[in-house]
């Protein structure tokens, strides 16, 4: 069966100008499973957008099988006021995808560096939490980055404060494919340097 993937999120998903011209997480991933896993029938489509908050994933036009949603970055700007709404745009979403009878992926972001605007510095964790607490009340698969990138260095995954750069899109995707039983160290992708 032939799988449409459905990417949403913001700068991070999108992968523009951090990377450098290397590979975001979506491209890797796309990697492993259309021509590693030999599964060239599946699509990976990224609608992330540089900026944006969280936005309902558009399920008319793609009709996606998996979408995998990744926001908190730039919603945390709004503080502890803006908590409940992002917690209620983003279980309404996850309810949308599930009653169409797609599965729904909930990532949360990854951690910032020092430098970083200081609302992400403070808020940042409580936003990921409630993508943890949406993945946990709907059963949807939970891609916990910012768990998984801990209170290790992380200077050396990023392009400047919030972004990732290469290798933090490498440790991303490895932390989505792992997610989904798809992880495989010896693979091509697998085998990326990751410092």
């Amino acid at each position: 069966m032939n799988v449409l993937w459905l990417f949403c999120g913001d700068s991070v998903t999108q992968g523009a100008l951090h990377t450098f011209g290397f590979r975001d997480y979506t491209q890797l991933f796309a990697e492993r499973v259309r021509f590693e896993l030999e599964r060239p029938g599946d699509v990976v489509v990224n609608t992330a957008v540089s900026g944006a908050r969280f936005t309902q994933p558009d399920l008319a036009r793609f009709e996606p099988d998996v979408v995998s949603l990744m926001f908190g970055m730039n919603d945390c700007l709004d503080g502890t006021r803006g908590l409940d709404g992002f917690h209620a745009a983003y279980a309404e979403a996850v309810a949308r995808i599930q009653r169409a009878g797609a599965r729904a992926v909930v990532h949360t972001p990854n951690r910032v560096l020092p430098g970083a605007l200081p609302e992400r510095i403070e808020h940042l964790g409580a936003y990921a939490e409630v993508a943890r607490k949406v993945a946990a009340d709907t059963g949807a698969l939970l891609v916990d980055h910012h768990a998984e990138w801990g209170d290790r260095p992380i200077a050396h995954w990023m392009a400047d404060d919030c972004h990732p750069n290469e290798y933090g899109h490498r440790a991303l995707a490895r932390g989505l494919l792992r997610a989904l039983d798809l992880w495989d160290p010896a693979s091509g992708t697998g085998r990326l340097f990751i410092p």
